[in-house]
């Protein structure tokens, strides 16, 4: 495409448009992807531990005795990396028009999903001995604490999701 000067009716010539200023989109999108990865993380440090709860609880449920330790240190990164890869991969195919037509998806769609939301909900009503006070108060609401896996669950992801979109423009 050519961009050319011509004469308005007026007889006024106009200059070529310049590029849009981008420093103000890239410095938005930046602090979207920032906070998003954040919340990414802190969700997925929930997820990690809400399972190992779960699991214990089944555990016992079913009659075993002992109990999965939830991961630390390298271990644990490594963990929210794996788990945090897996529920946003199948949660994002959503987004997809190929898959959107099969019931097949949705049932296993919803399914993830809900054991995301209710693995970081375990995770946030599970807080360590040497949690911060504020989670520990947290996690003696439920419905705050289920508000707040819903929000670690979904915004995350939206954050990333709109730093990519916002960088592309």
């Amino acid at each position: 495409m050519t961009v050319r000067e011509a004469p308005l009716s007026s007889g006024k010539t106009t200059a070529p448009a310049q590029g849009k200023p981008r420093g103000g989109l890239l410095a938005l999108s930046i602090v979207l992807f920032v906070f998003g990865g954040i919340g990414w993380l802190a969700g997925g440090k929930y997820t990690v531990e809400g399972w190992v709860v779960a699991l214990n609880m089944f555990g016992r449920w079913i009659g075993i005795v002992g109990q999965l330790d939830v991961p630390r240190g390298w271990w644990l990164v490594f963990a929210v990396l794996a788990s945090g890869l897996v529920y946003s991969r199948v949660e994002l195919l959503a987004l997809r028009n190929t898959v959107q037509r099969m019931p097949s998806f949705w049932i296993a769609w919803l399914l993830i999903l809900l054991s995301d939301v209710g693995s970081t909900f375990f995770g946030i009503v599970s807080p360590a001995p040497d949690a911060a006070p504020i989670l520990r108060q947290l996690a003696t609401l439920p419905y705050l604490a289920f508000l707040w896996a819903l929000v670690l669950t979904l915004v995350p992801e939206y954050l990333i999701l709109s730093s990519i979109r916002l960088a592309k423009r």
